[in-house]
């Protein structure tokens, strides 16, 4: 069995993101969880007398972290539960007409498995 739950959120501003997909599937005695989750928030916003300027405004900028990118694995020797996650860390630039827009994201991969509990089965 299959379940699948998608959460999309925008806040009113449309400055901040939250896309979440958890897929839930069960196969005979043990249940993965995965977990999709994409963040979003407009950090800046700069506003560029033309196109042309923006070159200028692009070489002047202090310079932003480098993307990060973490992946863990944990084992709980008690439930059995197994997880892994994925995560990247960074910025992006968007430009609108004269409008320049950092924005930072963060995108997530998570995956779980463990033994299902409502066939009483135990690790």
């Amino acid at each position: 069995m299959r379940d699948i739950v998608v959460r999309n959120l925008t806040s009113g501003d449309w400055c901040n993101r939250d896309c979440l997909v958890t897929e839930i599937m069960r196969q005979g005695e043990l249940v993965s969880t995965v977990t999709r989750r994409c963040t979003y928030r407009v950090e800046s916003r700069t506003t560029v007398l033309s196109m042309d300027d923006s070159i200028h405004w692009a070489k002047t900028l202090d310079p932003l972290p480098p993307r990060q990118v973490y992946v863990t694995k944990d084992l709980d020797p008690q439930t059995g539960q197994e997880r892994v996650v994925y995560k990247v860390l960074g910025y992006l630039y968007a430009v609108l007409d004269r409008e320049v827009f950092c924005i930072g994201y963060r995108h997530l991969l998570a995956m779980t498995v463990e033994a299902d509990e409502q066939t009483g089965c135990e690790s």
